[in-house]
């Protein structure tokens, strides 16, 4: 019953904020990015408990509060804001700069730094957030250079917060990988799909598609049973993204993939202008489509 109950915490935990994307692959890595913080979270409250029972300096309370926020991080949507990104970084290398000031450098903290520098590429897009990842280099290296600097009261050395850091950022290095290696899984595998996908479309009949073009105009019965057999994938991944989908409004979503405006599919389908925007505007609410999107880009990429 208790294993149950997490469990279902658990998955609850990992679908928050997919319901906002239509996209199985953005939700996959939604769901990457939720487990992937939920174990930093886990990460930092792990360290923060060992150091609390066995050693109780300040690194317990440092991550302790680093642990929570990653957690409420799962939460919003401050994990893809650039800003929030910066903020976090610089906020990560004062603390580890505070911590090691207070405990001294041979307490093993600058370790922390490294998986910090090499998660920089992964979260950042260098081509567009470049003064970003330029201001936060400067200020972990000033924050390195000021943590040697001004270390110059020799503390007591402690093996076991040395061993403590040591093993933390291994295990934040090794966070680090597998979130990467699931992450281009993740890209792979819908690539393919996708690449699948274009293959199949540029090796349909031109003839084909002309019957199921003149099957639209003329408003045939047989227009959306010829249209599935074209594009099967197209009225699978309707269902996929909507299980609760009816026909009519797959036929619908039919027209505007064949490209169809909505003055033609008012005069093919005998309804009127104010009608074919009303189901438009019912399908954006039904797949979650932002106003922002075009609805042609969006049946055409689906």
């Amino acid at each position: 019953m208790v294993l149950e109950s997490i469990s279902g915490f658990y998955c609850k935990l990992i679908e928050v904020g997919t319901e906002k994307y239509t996209q199985k692959m953005e939700v996959e890595h939604i769901k990457l990015w939720n487990k992937s913080f939920l174990s930093l979270s886990l990460l930092f409250f792990a360290i923060s408990v060992y150091d609390f029972i066995y050693i109780s300096s300040l690194i317990s309370y440092c991550f302790f509060l680093l642990s929570i926020l990653f957690f409420y991080t799962i939460f919003t949507d401050l994990k893809f804001n650039a800003l929030a990104q910066t903020f976090t970084y610089l906020l990560l290398s004062f603390i580890f700069f505070y911590i090691s000031s207070h405990i001294g450098l041979g307490s093993g903290i600058y370790f922390y730094y490294i998986p910090l520098i090499l998660s920089l590429p992964v979260f950042f897009k260098i081509s567009r957030n470049k003064k970003a990842i330029v201001l936060i280099c400067f200020f972990l290296f000033f924050m390195m250079f000021l943590d040697i600097k001004t270390n110059s009261v020799k503390h007591p050395v402690n093996d076991m917060i040395f061993f403590e850091s040591l093993l933390g950022s291994i295990g934040l290095v090794f966070w680090l990988v597998c979130f990467i290696i699931r992450k281009q899984a993740i890209s792979i595998k819908y690539y393919k799909k996708r690449v699948g996908i274009w293959k199949r479309e540029a090796e349909i009949d031109i003839d084909k598609l002309k019957e199921v073009i003149d099957m639209a105009v003329q408003n045939s019965s047989h227009f959306f049973p010829k249209f599935k057999e074209l594009y099967p994938y197209f009225c699978e991944r309707l269902i996929e993204i909507q299980p609760n989908v009816v026909a009519s409004e797959q036929e619908f979503c039919a027209y505007i993939k064949l490209g169809f405006t909505t003055k033609e599919i008012a005069k093919f389908t005998n309804s009127s202008i104010r009608s074919i925007e009303g189901k438009k505007y019912r399908i954006r609410r039904k797949y979650n489509i932002s106003e922002k999107v075009d609805i042609y880009v969006w049946a055409a990429n689906l």
